[in-house]
């Protein structure tokens, strides 16, 4: 039989909790203080949570150290609750008070252990977490997983997945969707990820909307648009993340028509929208030169949505008239953001100076640049491009200087190939293939063939003061060339080439493509930093339009 006192406090415990509940965090605390009898671990684990659920991060973080200062001890309840919302200094010295009370191995502890490294980008962290917890279930095999996906390690997601299976545990939706988020990283192979969606189907998650939205990004991302369609269509449920997809995946292929014609559905239905809705809306116009268009949407965003512009849809807005050639508008909306310009505006400003030669707004961009990024390759390179193709080597001589003298280096151009489920790499005038010799005989059949088709390289895109036949020479060897010559001789006919680029695309590598897919009679797709280009019979998703 209880005694006065403890009916006493199991009425004020009551009253704690109610507290909580209506978001009264203070009085909540005042009645904690005065419960001599029930300041144990449940009570403080309670408080910790209800401070977190209320938003009260540090005061629950506060709380928890006064917890351990008043030598109540933790339990995986507690470490499971705080772990939830800890900056990173304080997680490392909370992970070292799980080691010091053994609950490192715990599957509650060590997930949320796990999860919290996750956030902070620590995925090595998390993955040392992983291997030391004793029973993993679903939720912590789901939690490494989404690790992975988020590093973008594809090879590391996939072999904790075999993993799994290899020990008998049945993967769930989370865990699909997020071995499809890491397949759909650039240097994953296809066919992997096209082996996981058979998997999903026979587990039966395919449908699940977590799942299917995975498929639609993984095959939007690698190239396979058809694909991302067809599981769009067959979505019992469509959430905005799905919507979006889709609009986004037909805008990065260059097919701005047929993401408008969604967007026009999504208005016909009177769905929510968000800033990336219209993220891909106007970067659907800006790849289909749809000026008038972008500008009517972005009214429609911020006039009748009241959705304020971010500024990655400033970048999209200035990217959409830097394209056309509309430079002082570009610049006016510059002018008139009401925040200042970040490096992705004027990256894309100055980007539009070299193709458009606009010397003058182009060292200006490169200015602002610089001063947002010192150390960053990008307005160098492409400030050193612009006088280049001015003629004016001594002042492009200077900028390279200047990089010296800074210490920043230029990125290295790649170019990768998917050939029977490996990733091969290239670089300019790289030699290092078992098959270089069959590579560099294609290239000079091609060569041939590209001449007799009338095809002049473009030699502005070689930025040295050289001679006109050196620059040809540079330009036959650069990696896309090498990349497609590889797929050329290893890819059968009917399977599209895909190649990824990690730099963007110029006009050059277009043409190139363009040329390539009418006289072989291929279908080549190139992903390079910024979009998709399908060339197939001579012609291009992107229109030929930069």
């Amino acid at each position: 039989m209880k005694t006065g006192f403890e009916l006493f406090d199991n009425v004020r415990t009551a009253l704690m909790v109610s507290y909580m509940k209506c978001s009264e965090m203070d009085d909540a605390f005042k009645m904690l203080s005065s419960i001599e009898q029930i300041q144990n671990v449940v009570s403080w684990t309670a408080m910790i949570g209800g401070y977190l659920q209320n938003g009260r991060t540090m005061e629950a973080i506060d709380l928890f150290l006064q917890m351990r200062r008043g030598y109540v001890r933790p339990n995986h309840f507690t470490y499971s609750t705080i772990l939830a919302s800890l900056p990173t200094n304080t997680l490392i010295q909370v992970h070292a008070d799980i080691i010091k009370t053994n609950y490192e191995k715990s599957p509650s502890v060590g997930t949320a252990l796990l999860n919290s490294y996750v956030k902070i980008g620590k995925t090595n962290e998390a993955a040392k977490v992983f291997k030391k917890i004793a029973e993993k279930d679903i939720v912590t095999w789901s939690a490494m997983l989404a690790g992975y996906a988020q590093d973008e390690d594809s090879e590391g997601a996939i072999k904790v997945f075999c993993q799994l299976a290899k020990e008998g545990v049945e993967p769930n939706e989370f865990t699909f969707s997020s071995i499809m988020s890491a397949c759909a990283t650039p240097t994953a192979a296809t066919e992997q990820g096209k082996q996981f969606h058979a998997s999903s189907i026979k587990s039966g998650y395919n449908n699940a909307l977590i799942v299917s939205s995975a498929l639609l990004t993984m095959y939007s991302k690698k190239g396979d648009i058809e694909s991302a369609n067809e599981v769009f269509k067959r979505q019992k449920e469509r959430d905005l993340v799905s919507w979006n997809s889709m609009i986004t995946g037909y805008a990065q292929h260059g097919y701005g028509e047929k993401a408008l014609k969604v967007f026009k559905e999504m208005e016909r239905r009177k769905l929510k929208m968000d800033e990336i809705t219209f993220i891909g809306v106007i970067s659907a116009c800006t790849h289909a030169g749809f000026v008038n268009e972008g500008e009517v949407y972005f009214e429609k965003m911020v006039k009748d949505l009241k959705i304020s512009p971010t500024m990655e849809i400033y970048s999209c807005m200035v990217d959409l008239y830097s394209r056309a050639g509309m430079l002082d508008k570009a610049m006016a909306l510059i002018d008139g953001m009401s925040f200042p310009a970040g490096a992705t505006v004027w990256r894309t400003l100055l980007a539009a100076c070299r193709v458009h030669r606009n010397l003058e707004l182009g060292k200006f961009a490169a200015e602002k640049l610089i001063s947002c990024q010192p150390k960053h390759s990008a307005a160098y390179v492409l400030l050193a491009n612009l006088y280049a193709v001015s003629g004016q080597w001594k002042d492009r001589a200077n900028v390279r200087k200047l990089m010296d003298e800074r210490k920043v280096k230029k990125e290295t151009g790649y170019s990768w190939i998917e050939v029977k489920n490996k990733t091969y790499s290239f670089v300019a005038g790289d030699n290092s293939h078992p098959l270089s010799g069959q590579i560099y005989a294609k290239l000079g059949e091609l060569s041939v063939r590209l001449r007799d088709e009338g095809y002049q390289p473009d030699t502005n895109y070689v930025l040295h003061d050289i001679e006109e036949e050196q620059k040809e020479a540079i330009l036959s060897q650069h990696s896309e060339r090498l990349a497609i010559a590889f797929g050329l001789i290893s890819i059968s006919r009917g399977i599209p080439i895909r190649i990824i680029k990690n730099l963007r695309v110029n006009m050059e590598v277009v043409w190139l493509g363009l040329i390539i897919s009418r006289i072989e009679g291929r279908e080549i797709v190139v992903r390079d930093s910024n979009r998709f280009h399908h060339f197939k019979d001579g012609l291009c998703s992107c229109g030929d339009y930069w």
